[in-house]
């Protein structure tokens, strides 16, 4: 069953499962439904001290991988869809729980990429009615490399792939999904594109700008950056084949077992951004999403990394910014 998202996100905060119960009447059939939704995302909370003019909270989530495909799309499409229900079943249920949380904690709600699984008139519609409220100060977001893809693997993903549907996925979101900027209580979100292990030229200029504000930063981008940590933990504990993380460094990448995951290395723009970000005292956070697997640790002096993992498992971490 189908909730319509502008009514959904356009009704107030409340008080408790009870008083919200109405948030979820056309999606969920039971009040018992409603409470296992909520109870079975997996919120893991932290405190975060950034310098923020007064403490506030966020909700951030990551890896929705919405599914929708009706009979616009073609056969293939529509069978794609259906394949992917067995990983991603539960995706909408945990999307509208999330949302509704942070909706009762009056927090604004980051997600950083992977909302939708694949292009597709439907997935598009979901996206933009789930942000068509008036409200959007609320919701902030980056883009990831499924709200590009086509048919996944059928094509060799870069500028030229992301164009072509560029325009139609930017339509569907609420901020620029090559960079924006958002202020809350003093403290400067700044959402920008690295959905294919690389980030854009200009993007130092850019963040210069943004570090002339003079306010504490929390960047957003779908994929995380490489820290030794984050590379041991994917490669060692996780037994990955690559670390999936952006700005691997040329001799940590020779030690990926495929050829095809070396396209992964950093070119000389990202690996000059990593770095330059590291020296930034003002970013003091940065979150991602992409590993499908929660985990976070220091990035530099000034700030951590939190990777946060799937939306459709129910994942979640929850912000308290002081």
């Amino acid at each position: 069953m189908q909730m319509n998202r502008r009514r959904f996100l356009q009704l107030g905060a409340c008080a408790g499962l009870t008083t919200c119960l109405s948030q979820f009447e056309d999606f969920f059939t039971t009040r018992a439904e409603a409470e296992e939704a909520r109870q079975a995302l997996k919120i893991v909370k932290y405190s975060v001290k950034v310098g923020a003019e007064k403490p506030f909270t966020a909700l951030h989530i990551s890896d929705t991988h919405l599914t929708f495909a009706d009979e616009r799309e073609t056969e293939r499409k529509q069978k794609l869809a259906e394949s992917r229900l067995r990983y991603f079943g539960k995706a909408e249920k945990n999307l509208a729980a999330a949302a509704d949380y942070a909706k009762e904690k009056n927090a604004i709600l980051l997600h950083t990429g992977d909302m939708i699984d694949f292009v597709s008139e439907k997935n598009f519609e979901y996206v933009a009615d789930f942000y068509g409220q008036p409200d959007q100060a609320a919701h902030f977001v980056s883009s990831g490399n499924h709200e590009f893809s086509h048919y996944l693997g059928e094509a060799k993903e870069d500028e030229a792939y992301k164009l072509q549907s560029f325009d139609r996925v930017q339509r569907a979101f609420p901020n620029d999904l090559r960079f924006a900027s958002h202020i809350v209580n003093g403290v400067n979100f700044v959402a920008f594109d690295d959905v294919y292990y690389y980030v854009a030229d200009d993007l130092i200029d850019r963040m210069k700008a943004e570090v002339d504000k003079g306010l504490p930063i929390v960047t957003m981008c779908h994929i995380p950056f490489y820290t030794p940590g984050l590379y041991k933990f994917m490669l060692e504990d996780r037994k990955e084949r690559c670390a999936y993380v952006t700005g691997v460094p040329e001799e940590a990448i020779k030690s990926y077992s495929q050829e095809k995951y070396r396209s992964q290395a950093g070119n000389e723009a990202t690996l000059q951004f990593v770095n330059w970000l590291r020296e930034q005292k003002l970013v003091k956070a940065l979150l991602c999403g992409h590993l499908h697997v929660n985990y976070e640790d220091e990035f530099s002096e000034t700030a951590r990394q939190f990777v946060v993992g799937g939306n459709f498992k129910g994942d979640a971490f929850e912000f308290s910014f002081e």
